[in-house]
């Protein structure tokens, strides 16, 4: 009777590790840095023929003098002056993955596991551990990324002129959706 529960103990040993290996290898890091980051490799150079350019002469023509229109005066971009508005949307911004979407998984894989090898006998004993393995590891993500806090908001402000901006911030304080601002330069306060 102890060669079967070995069998067992093994399998779900195996099963475990290849489930967190599988599932934490989709958040990891690209081991080659961001995009764009690599390195460019060397081009070769090859010699260009020199060749002599002909002399040319570009006839002269008589050219009217342009004077350009004026032109209306704009603030510059990221100038703005003192605007109001209304909040339109906070949203969260952030990590889709995060360290406890990991976490989560890999110990929601062990407590399916267990759970399912409460149920059935023989070879339905092992699928069932399996599936608890598995449906525990899914459960477990998404209870640690829903646990995780986003790493900030994003505000959009809808101006009193009809146009949209949008402002990153760490929290968005006491502010709510439909609250009028006014903004001041990158400042936002209630009013």
């Amino acid at each position: 009777m102890k060669r079967p529960t070995l069998i067992k103990t093994t399998l779900l040993t195996a099963l475990i590790a290849v489930a967190g290996l599988s599932l934490t290898a989709c958040v990891a890091p690209n081991p080659y840095g961001a995009y764009g980051a690599q390195p460019q490799y060397a081009q070769p150079q090859y010699a260009q023929p020199q060749y002599a350019q002909p002399a040319y002469a570009q006839p002269s023509y008589a050219q009217p003098a342009y004077t350009p229109p004026p032109q209306p005066a704009y603030t510059q971009p990221g100038e703005y002056g003192t605007q109001y508005g209304s909040v339109a949307g906070i949203r969260p911004i952030g990590g889709a993955t995060s360290p406890s979407g990991v976490a989560g998984t890999l110990v929601g894989a062990v407590v399916g596991g267990v759970i399912g090898n409460q149920f059935g006998r023989g070879h339905g004993r092992d699928a069932a551990t399996v599936i608890g393995a598995l449906g525990g590891a899914v459960a477990g993500n998404q209870i640690g990324q829903n646990m995780g806090q986003p790493s900030g908001y994003r505000v959009d402000i809808q101006l009193s002129d009809g146009s949209m901006r949008s402002f990153d911030m760490q929290t968005p304080g006491d502010l709510r959706p439909g609250d009028r601002v006014r903004i001041d330069g990158n400042q936002i306060s209630r009013y």
